[in-house]
This record gives structure tokens, sequence and C-alpha cells, in this order.
């Protein structure tokens, strides 16, 4: 598919990507300047954000989804020894039980699905940025500030693979002054954090939200460990690939996720994972410190109960709750 046949399909959504960047350009530039470099870089943040406020229903979906996956897996293991000589029935009862719990096995893909166009455009909207042309809400001003706008002194429409040549003579030699050692110092760090942020984020989920129960074998948690080290490692030379303003926009998307799977951990995880027990742990001690604050609360008795010798309670005298005045000793002997 070529440059213009991806630009023409994606054309509403880059007008979309374009129009949320100059809305919170307009934001952050009545602020820090039309020009600053600083507005532009948060308004691919800002973007970054919306984007994904906007998939929060698509998110709890996909938690959903793998957790009825996770509890599925013991009845998907014995329709597979059930059927292991008949495949055709296999993937029919297979359905069937995914359409009888109301789930499916690519639900936990479509928040990846729905966020490929909207980096792709992001990805074509600074590609037209660094030739210095206007695409769709963007405008010929917007995109020559964009051609200025840098982060750690990288442009942000430029990526690790840009050739000192293509700095030479690029949109009338505008990135002549760029220094190419620190563009792909810049780059190769942001990816190396972006990738080392996919790593934690995969380990996260796989650790603290995985079934512990190792009774039943469960060959989507073996294929989830592999693609914790697969994933991060594709990452890692596609973040090379692509400008710095999209890597900004990955890395800022990891953070969300991060996020986004702390809350889940804490309020809904997986039954049987070491997510629950540490939730089940927090809500014991919780009600145990408001029964100890209960009981400290409690009436205090102003009587005292003393047993004597012949095993009867006999009551003291009340305890008086006014504090004992101190006594004055004299300092003059009494005289004889």
């Amino acid at each position: 598919m070529t440059v213009g046949v991806i630009d023409t399909v994606l054309n509403p959504i880059i007008w979309a990507v374009s129009f949320v960047m100059v809305l919170w350009h307009r934001v952050f530039g009545a602020i820090f300047g039309e020009g600053s470099s600083v507005s532009w870089v948060l308004s691919i943040l800002f973007l970054t954000i919306t984007i994904r406020a906007a998939m929060i229903p698509l998110f709890r979906k996909q938690i959903k989804s793998m957790q009825h996956m996770q509890r599925l897996q013991p009845q998907l293991q014995a329709l597979q020894k059930k059927y292991k000589l008949d495949k055709q029935k296999l993937q029919q009862e297979t359905m069937k039980l995914y359409k009888d719990n109301g789930t499916s096995p690519f639900a936990s893909c479509i928040p990846i699905l729905v966020q490929l166009p909207f980096f792709t455009a992001l990805y074509r909207v600074l590609s037209h940025a660094a030739s210095g042309r206007a695409v769709g809400a963007l405008s010929q001003a917007d995109a020559t500030n964009i051609q200025h706008s840098t982060f750690f002194g990288a442009p942000i429409p430029l990526r690790f693979f840009t050739t000192q040549t293509y700095l030479n003579t690029a949109a009338n030699g505008q990135f002549a002054h760029t220094s190419l050692v620190n563009l792909r110092i810049v780059a190769l760090v942001m990816v190396v954090l972006y990738a080392a942020s996919q790593f934690l984020t995969q380990r996260m989920m796989l650790t603290k939200n995985t079934n512990l129960d190792n009774s039943v074998p469960n060959p989507m948690m073996q294929s989830q460990k592999i693609m914790l080290y697969v994933m991060p490692v594709g990452m890692l030379f596609f973040g090379l690939s692509v400008q710095i303003g999209v890597v900004l926009y990955l890395m800022t998307t990891n953070v969300w996720t991060i996020g986004q799977q702390f809350y889940t951990l804490r309020n809904s995880p997986v039954p049987g994972s070491q997510a629950e027990k540490e939730m089940i742990a927090r809500r014991k001690a919780k009600e145990a410190k408001k029964a100890l604050a209960a009981a400290g609360n409690g009436p205090v008795s102003n009587t005292n109960t003393v047993s004597t010798a012949d095993g009867k309670a006999h009551d003291d005298a009340p305890v008086s709750r006014q504090r004992a005045q101190p006594v004055r000793s004299t300092r003059r002997k009494r005289k004889r």
C-alpha cells in the first residue's frame, strides 16, 4: 500500500488526530507561546491522553474478557482432551463455550487494534510536518512550528534512522543545523525506555493478574510468557523507525496503561491471582483496623472489680477522672 493510498484511507482519522493536536496546542500555546516546543510536545502528550480516555470502556471490556478467559481455562482443557481427535468438533464446542459465557479470545486485542490507526495517522501528520506541508487541521504555520519543535534538542518530526543527507537537504535545509548524534542519542534513549515500559506493563499483568493454580496447564499463559520477551524486542526496532513524536505517543500510552493496570489489580483482579490475594489481605487489614478502633472507643467502666480470697468479687471505689493536685511541701522547717 503506497503512502498516497494510506493518506486517503486514513484521511478522516488524520483530520481527527491533527484537530485534537491543534486544540491542545492552542491551549498550551497561550501559556508557552505558539512556536514553543513545549506546547507541541504537550499537545502530543494530551492527544494520547484524550485517545486513551475515550478508550476506557474498551479497556474495561478487555479486562473482563481476560478474566473470563482465565476462568474458562479448565473447561477449555477438558474440551481439548475430549475432542483431541476431532478438530472440527473441538472448534465448534470451543466457540459455543465462548458464546455461552459471553466472551471472545479476540476481545483482549481490541484496544491495540483501535489504537493502530491513530498512531499511524500521527505518523503521517508528523511526516507531512517534517516537510513543512499542511495536513488535516494543521495549517502551514502549524507545520512550520512543528519543524522547529524539539525534544531535548531532537526535532520531533525526525527519527533515529534519519541520515545526514536528509538533514542537509530536506525542507530547504530546515534541519541543517541539527546534530545527528544528539538526534540518535535522544531517539535511542526514548525507544529503550519505551521498550522497558512495555516489558514492565506485560510483566505486571502476567505476575500479578494470572491464576496461580498450576494443576491445569494453561496454554494462554505460556504464550503470554513468550510475548513478555518477544514484544519489547519488536517494539525496540519499531520505535527506531518512527518519529520522536510518535515515540512520545507510545511512551505516554504505556504510562497510562500502567496506571490503568494498577487500578485494575487493586480493585478487580483475576480470581486466584496474586493480585486477588493482596486485595483480600488489604481488606482484612482494613477491617481489623476498624475493629480495633471501635474497641478503643468503647464505654469505660468507672469501677474496678477486685477478687478477694473467698472468691467473691467486690467493687472497689469508683475511679475519679479528675486530675490529682500536686502536694506542696513547705521549704521552712516547723519551729519546735
